[in-house]
């Protein structure tokens, strides 16, 4: 995709009452960048360094502001991307800034299917993954030129837009799932929570979600794969964001159900994503060093150490898996990117290996 407008907000929190405080917009046209644009009102600099939003006003309902925005909008008229761009849209399509049917894609969704093996899409795992020595400030027009070197890098070919199906059709909905019940395997095994008040009715939402293989659960745990969240979600946000647990939208799940279920609509075959998905696999590489060795996993999320320590038992085969957290009596500390970790500070003063989950990415995809 040539022409986009690359987009990222920043929000003091995740239900829309929380406002909007920094947008920034990216003009992509031709693969190269001819506009760039930051809509923000300064409230407090000395607190802009933070990111978030820190240090700016709400500008939610500022006319002018909202101008700028849709200026830049309307002359280009070009898709927009944002990476968990159902949540960006909400905002933004609430407060006015942006048409309902304006076309959006998922720079996640893009990215997923150009490469299929990574541990995470974190905008920050992204860079790490790549190499892109640029640091996540949370600074809106700072992470939309993230975005971009990240999207360059990645080279994503397959674009699907956002679906979007009215509240009063889930119904409708769920009936299209009955066709890929047992089929579909995009929440196949994943535990999944739903909270915070929304158009959608949550029973519906649970149904489809187990007939596309998901395991529903009333709370989160450290075992909880995904958090969708309505408007003032409560607790169980914040003991998600605790546990990194992936937290996403309504939105997000529906959309991300209909490419199962629907995929005429958005142009795209499931075919096609299939075939695209078996051309990107690839055969992990073998790390022949550690052939025997013991590796500490315990500082990578429960959600990921299952598939790592299948990577490292049946094709690196390794000698022995540590999940201690003062296990540092091994060969290899395998870790997440995020944290500081005493643990991987100890391992470094006794001259263990230290590797971040990026780089162990890097390492079985062979770059």
């Amino acid at each position: 995709m040539q022409n986009m407008i690359l987009l990222d907000i920043e929000t003091m929190d995740f239900g829309v009452e929380s406002g909007i405080y920094e947008v920034a917009l990216m003009v992509i046209e031709n693969g190269e960048v001819v506009s760039t644009k930051h809509i923000a009102k300064v409230e407090d600099k000395t607190l802009i360094h933070l990111g978030m939003g820190e240090g700016y006003a709400d500008i939610s309902e500022d006319a002018s502001k909202k101008d700028q925005f849709r200026s830049i909008i309307d002359r280009y008229n070009y898709p927009v991307v944002a990476h968990n761009v159902s949540f960006d849209r909400k905002f933004l399509v609430h407060y006015g800034w942006l048409d309902e049917d304006h076309k959006c894609y998922d720079s996640i969704r893009a990215i997923k299917y150009a490469n299929s093996d990574l541990f995470s899409y974190s905008l920050e795992y992204l860079l790490s993954f790549y190499n892109i020595d640029r640091p996540l400030t949370h600074a809106a027009l700072d992470d939309v030129k993230a975005l971009y070197e990240v999207i360059l890098k990645a080279n994503p070919t397959l674009w699907v837009p956002l679906y979007k199906v009215a509240p009063s059709k889930l119904k409708n909905f769920v009936e299209l799932t009955a066709n890929v019940e047992g089929q579909s395997t995009i929440f196949q095994e994943k535990r999944i929570v739903f909270t915070g008040a929304s158009p959608f009715p949550r029973v519906l939402m649970k149904e489809i979600a187990t007939k596309c293989g998901a395991v529903v659960t009333g709370s989160v745990s450290s075992k909880t794969d995904l958090l969708v969240c309505g408007e003032n979600p409560g607790s169980k946000l914040d003991k998600a964001r605790e546990l990194g647990v992936d937290i996403q939208t309504d939105e997000w799940f529906i959309d991300a159900v209909s490419k199962d279920l629907d995929l005429e609509k958005v142009s795209v075959t499931r075919q096609s994503i299939a075939a695209t998905n078996e051309k990107q696999e690839k055969v992990f590489a073998d790390i022949s060093e550690w052939k025997g060795k013991s590796i500490n996993i315990a500082l990578l999320p429960v959600r990921i150490q299952s598939k790592v320590e299948e990577i490292l038992i049946r094709q690196i085969k390794v000698g022995k898996i540590n999940k201690g957290t003062n296990g540092y009596k091994v060969d290899v500390i395998i870790h997440s990117d995020d944290g500081d970790y005493a643990l991987v500070k100890k391992a470094e003063e006794l001259l263990i290996e230290t590797v971040p989950l990026s780089k162990f990415n890097r390492m079985i995809l062979g770059y």
